[in-house]
């Protein structure tokens, strides 16, 4: 786990604000854990799938306005889908991060359209142009197969952060098909997402537990599908794509840290590569040398 200093949710430079809201917070799940941690369990997974919906950067603003914008309706929300270049060009899908959109691969763009590549991007729900205030990873990977469905095989899919746990969940539960993915940033294991998770709110091990178990019910009850937390981590999913793999992690990286995309990566020696240093969690994003290393891996 990372360190107090590095943690992405109680590093030192929070404003006083959310810190204020993070102990109050952490507080409710203390008394709710004694009154009943059934209810604390519910409440938590409520703040689990709940993101934080940032404004897009003036840096964004041309690459917004030189998209085609369309919807597309996925459980009665409308989800933003932005396309850039030519139709009959072979495609690349953006699946971004937590918070993000996918605007946010703005560094990577125009590389994809020079090489002669059309991009599709799209809002998870909660994020950017996209209804809904929650979501979660078997929900967006239902995003990704609604709007692959307008699609023909994609070239590649380019995933960073939560965005490569959903890319590679759809592959695996909805059989979208690609013949590349590139994971940038990406988790190993949703349980360690919970459990770090867990450590923003304090949460007792039976509160966590409580999250996960209702998760389960939840989410049964709603796609249909049986499931475990193990089922939906991308050390599993990894296993049933059987295109070329290309995995880019940062050594510097205080939200996924670099020894647990290690992990990945140990468990798939057949994937490419590549490890940067002093970028951290997002900035890698804006790396010139990742951006050309990309689409080398995928023109090859």
């Amino acid at each position: 786990m990372p360190n107090k200093k590095e943690h992405p949710f109680k590093n030192h430079q929070m404003p006083l604000s959310m810190r204020l809201f993070f102990s109050s917070t952490t507080l409710l799940f203390k008394v709710l854990g004694i009154v009943s941690p059934p209810l604390a369990g519910r409440l938590a997974l409520r703040f689990f799938m709940t993101p934080t919906r940032f404004r897009t950067p003036r840096k964004e603003k041309a690459l917004r306005e030189s998209s085609t914008q369309r919807f597309v309706t996925v459980r009665k929300r409308q989800i933003s889908v932005r396309t850039w270049g030519d139709e009959g060009a072979p495609t690349v899908l953006l699946s971004h991060g937590w918070g993000g959109r996918c605007t946010q691969f703005h560094a990577f763009i125009p590389a994809l359209l020079d090489a002669g590549y059309r991009v599709v991007g799209f809002d998870v729900p909660g994020h950017g142009d996209s209804e809904g205030k929650r979501t979660n990873m078997m929900d967006v990977a239902l995003v990704i197969a609604e709007v692959a469905k307008d699609e023909k095989p994609f070239e590649a899919i380019l995933g960073h952060s939560f965005g490569t746990g959903t890319a590679l969940l759809s592959l695996d539960r909805f059989k979208v098909r690609t013949k590349k993915v590139i994971l940038i940033g990406c988790f190993p294991d949703v349980i360690w997402i919970t459990n770090l998770f867990g450590e923003v709110f304090d949460l007792s091990k039976s509160n966590l537990e409580a999250m996960r178990q209702f998760a389960r019910i939840k989410f049964k009850e709603t796609y249909g599908i049986v499931w475990t937390w193990e089922d939906v981590s991308p050390l599993q999913t990894i296993k049933s794509f059987s295109g070329e793999v290309f995995l880019i992690h940062d050594e510097k990286d205080h939200e996924v840290s670099y020894e647990q995309g290690k992990l990945l990566h140990d468990a798939t020696p057949h994937a490419q590569t590549m490890v940067t240093s002093g970028f951290g969690h997002r900035k890698i994003l804006m790396n010139k040398k990742v951006v050309e290393a990309v689409i080398t891996f995928i023109q090859k």
